[in-house]
């Protein structure tokens, strides 16, 4: 846990950008006909452009109580840093329901960074060996100790994926089958898995 806590530094969370912030970044880049970060084609820009309409109505997501209780009563300060960008279909569907979530509590606040202008701090977190998106960061906001992590996707949603991708279909249909049943989820699967962390975040927050 050593190199994860020496790569998150008060220069990478000084980069880093609120929801609201990555939300404007997002439609600056749809407006330039372009995606987010460093990695540019056509079809990421396609791919940010949909993803857009996705982020903008999902903070809207209805909230479970239990989880909103938790959050409202989270006793020392967080800090969320979230790998994105906008090409990311999972980000877009499940970002601004962590958005809407860590708006809960005051003790909580939920920034970005982009995957392709922070390797290092991805290399950090990878999922099963990749550079899976969105990666949740949950960090002491005084030291920046981590605390715990969550992405890219739940659980029930990644066995999903993984049986989808056994089908070797092409990737564009693969993404809207993938995004279609993340959307019908609706944020609930997320929010039963952090009603579960939350609490080992907290207690490692108190240690």
């Amino acid at each position: 846990m050593e190199a994860q806590q020496n790569v998150i530094t008060p220069e990478v969370v000084a980069q880093s950008l609120p929801f609201s912030g990555y939300l404007e970044l997002v439609r600056a880049a749809v407006a330039q006909e372009k995606t987010t970060g460093l990695e540019q084609s056509a079809f990421l820009a396609q791919l940010t452009k949909d993803n857009l309409a996705i982020m903008e109505c999902t903070y809207q997501t209805p909230l479970e109580p239990d989880l909103v209780n938790l959050l409202r009563e989270v006793p020392r300060p967080q800090l969320w840093l979230v790998l994105t960008e906008g090409w990311c279909g999972d980000a877009a569907v499940h970002l601004p329901v962590l958005a809407a979530l860590a708006d809960q509590s005051a003790e909580i606040e939920l920034r970005t960074v982009l995957r392709s202008e922070q390797p290092a701090v991805m290399d950090a977190y990878l999922t099963n060996g990749g550079k899976s998106i969105p990666k949740l960061i949950a960090l002491h906001a005084q030291t920046l100790q981590p605390l715990g992590t969550w992405g890219p996707r739940p659980q029930v949603l990644q066995d999903y994926v993984l049986e989808l991708k056994k089908q070797e279909l092409p990737l564009p249909d693969f993404i809207k089958k993938s995004l279609q049943h993340s959307e019908e989820d609706n944020g609930q699967a997320l929010q039963a898995e952090l009603l579960h962390l939350l609490p080992h975040w907290v207690r490692a927050s108190l240690t």
